[in-house]
């Protein structure tokens, strides 16, 4: 027989709850792990620490070869990128060795493309790790490579002949003759601006170029029109050449602008943070004026050392 003392302590308990039949505990978890299959391990301590870590596998793969093979276009850009060997120097060249040293690795300059879409497709099919070819952001890039966050922001340009200019400028304003440009027009073929002319001047006849300085002798001329190019460029022309100022005349778009950044294979995303992060710390004051003081810098040593 159940004491009256004892059943209201059964009563109690059953109804706060303390007498519920609990559900089996659930299995243990198994610890979530962080490194990929296809990740190569890294041999040596990273962070400062002696735990060994795994390197995601865009940067594995740049560590394991101890290189990181960067394009730049053949030819000269100054002061972007100048110079053979182990006389390369240049903006871009400066933007790479950084790369490398934050990586740990050695740097090889891979110089054999003949225009910047074709730095741009060695990216693409892996054959370069990164190209640092002062290179323009553009939709068609977009589609098979990444791109950094802009280290250099130009304004689209054009460098035009003064005779044209007059004889159909009709007294209308220049942005009017501009943004109705109907003339021909040269650019530099497979550039940035072979894009951004067909963008801006539907109505012009095209001629693509494989030398600037053929642009710059057409546009003195008159066998073309304009050649177009970004500000810098265009900029460099009267340093370069004060007598072009006399049959030509530099004409900035304010609102078309030409971002200059570093292109990373599609699948490399931890490179690419790696390239921000350098640029945002290291090259984020550049700009214009500075790059032009610079180049007339250069150009003064160069001349020297003759």
């Amino acid at each position: 027989m159940i004491k009256p003392m004892s059943l209201m302590l059964m009563l109690l308990l059953w109804s706060t709850g303390h007498g519920q039949v609990l559900p089996p505990a659930a299995p243990p978890v198994a610890p979530i792990t962080t490194n990929p299959t296809n990740a190569l391990p890294l041999s040596a301590p990273l962070l400062g620490t002696n735990t060994p870590l795994t390197l995601p596998n865009d940067i594995a793969q740049i560590k394991a070869k101890n290189v990181i093979v960067v394009a730049i276009k053949s030819g000269d850009v100054p002061p972007f990128f100048a110079g053979e060997g182990d006389d390369i120097r240049g903006l871009d060249v400066e933007i790479s060795k950084k790369i490398a040293e934050i990586l740990k690795v050695d740097v090889k300059f891979k110089r054999d493309a003949k225009s910047f879409s074709e730095v741009v497709e060695q990216v693409a099919s892996g054959n370069a790790d990164i190209a640092v070819s002062k290179l323009s952001i553009t939709g068609p890039r977009l589609q098979i490579v990444r791109f950094s966050i802009p280290y250099l922001t130009l304004r689209q340009s054009l460098v035009i002949n003064r005779l044209w200019l007059s004889n159909n400028s009709a007294n209308r304003p220049i942005h009017i003759v501009i943004r109705n440009f109907d003339g021909k027009v040269a650019f530099m073929k497979g550039s940035s601006y072979d894009t951004f002319a067909r963008i801006n001047f539907p109505k012009a006849t095209f001629v693509p170029e494989t030398d600037w300085n053929v642009v710059i002798k057409k546009v003195m001329s008159g066998e073309v029109a304009a050649g177009f190019r970004d500000e810098f460029e265009i900029k460099k022309i009267s340093f370069e050449n004060p007598e072009a100022s006399l049959t030509t005349k530099s004409i900035t778009i304010s609102d078309s602008v030409d971002n200059i950044a570093v292109a990373v294979n599609f699948k490399s995303t931890h490179l690419l943070a790696i390239v921000d992060f350098i640029i945002k710390n290291e090259f984020s004051t550049i700009d214009t004026k500075k790059l032009m003081n610079r180049y007339k810098e250069e150009s003064k040593l160069k001349v020297i050392s003759k």
